[in-house]
């Protein structure tokens, strides 16, 4: 990926969100969850109560994408509800085909089969018909059975909001309405639960900023469908691998949440877009945070996910403390051991100094080990360094004895 173009890219995403930031309050985990599932083109459901704003926030972005010179239909939105039908989201029928074949085939263009981005608010309200006319095979794999024909969508991010959660199979109270909205809430991988406004000079802003407000900033549809087709070129690395395996096996092992297979390996492209929106040609633990997104599936679990992705995320700070402290020990020992020497007679200085800096490259060899792209991390590196220069004093110590 052309490293200036993923600048000047990076640069305007943060300014759309930077502005609709400006325009709601306490929405920022909204608003970068909308932008790593657009990034990564991964499906995304925002949650929350009725009225505070999560249709408002994604229509925002949607008119932040300049749709300049795009085939197909650019935005399609519909909203949910039991008398929507197949019709209304897939195209109406072409009665000669049917007549003649018997089969149905649609006339989808500018409907969601044609759409490059789409919105669907309130989906939880979607019926049966509706469901079992191709939205799970869109979501999916992006096609769409259009009578005998198989359609590849030019589908580049679906979003939707609901205000209700289904209930869990685990629930008591569970039904099969709700068994069978679970198929559907699989298919996003991003999920977001969006909470009311909490801070009161926040609210009193609410009521003071003028949402009619445009920005000023844009971004092509065309950069958008770039960084999504260049987004494996974004280097995770074995240590963020390892991290991201590591946070799946903790929430299961202490909290019963099972991250499954797939999940966890395509929650990666989240991890790849938070690296890409920070303007990063590889990830570091800080991109974990966006695993958040991915790791929940009732709202009891998000306080649990967050605990343990903040823990793994600060691992290069508490791996570079116990580095310096395991340096300390060996120094301190050193020490320890030569000012005992008059009582350690069978104790000679070199052979002191011999197991001292030995012990020194071990640990060396343990944080190349660990870290096998250190530069990613400073403080690693600034870690590594004093251990280093703590090595080369003692060879020059010991070669002056």
């Amino acid at each position: 990926m052309e490293k200036n173009k993923l600048k000047k890219i990076s640069q305007t995403l943060h300014q759309i969100n930077d502005f609709i930031n400006s325009q709601y309050y306490e929405v920022e985990d909204y608003t970068l969850c909308i932008l790593l599932s657009m990034i990564s083109r991964t499906n995304m459901i925002a949650l929350g109560q009725p009225g505070i704003a999560k249709s408002a926030i994604l229509r925002t972005f949607v008119d932040a994408i300049d749709f300049e010179d795009l085939e197909g239909t650019p935005y399609f939105h519909i909203q949910m509800g039991s008398d929507i039908s197949p019709n209304n989201v897939f195209g109406a029928p072409d009665i000669e085909y049917f007549k003649t074949n018997g089969i149905i085939k649609r006339h989808y263009k500018g409907f969601l089969p044609d759409a490059v981005i789409a919105f669907c608010s309130e989906f939880y309200r979607v019926n049966d018909q509706v469901a079992n006319s191709g939205l799970l095979t869109i979501l999916n794999e992006g096609e769409f059975k259009n009578g005998t024909d198989t359609v590849k969508t030019k589908l580049r991010f679906f979003m939707a909001d609901t205000n209700f959660f289904p209930k869990q199979i685990d629930d008591l109270d569970v039904e099969e309405t709700d068994l069978k909205l679970q198929a559907l809430h699989d298919r996003f991988l991003s999920r977001v639960f969006v909470k009311p406004l909490v801070d009161t000079d926040n609210k009193l802003k609410m009521i003071l900023t003028d949402n009619t407000q445009e920005s000023d900033f844009k971004i092509s549809i065309h950069d958008i469908i770039y960084v999504q087709d260049h987004l494996q070129t974004i280097d995770i690395g074995e240590d963020i691998a390892r991290l991201m395996i590591d946070i799946a096996n903790k929430l299961e092992i202490k909290y019963n949440i099972f991250i499954s297979p797939r999940r966890l390996k395509l929650s990666g492209n989240l991890v790849r877009a938070h690296a890409l929106y920070n303007n990063r040609d590889h990830c570091l633990t800080d991109d974990l945070i966006a695993l958040q997104f991915a790791f929940w599936q009732k709202e009891d679990d998000l306080l649990k996910v967050h605990d343990v992705i903040y823990e793994k995320m600060d691992l290069p700070n508490i791996n570079a403390e116990k580095y310096l402290s395991l340096l300390s020990s060996i120094q301190e020992e050193l020490d320890l051991n030569i000012n005992n020497h008059s009582e350690f007679f069978e104790n000679d200085t070199d052979t002191l100094y011999e197991q001292a800096i030995s012990n020194i490259m071990t640990l060396m060899e343990r944080i190349e080990l660990e870290y096998p792209e250190k530069e990613k991390y400073d403080i690693i590196v600034n870690c590594y360094d004093q251990i280093n220069t703590a090595y080369q004093r003692l060879i020059r110590e010991r070669s002056a004895l």
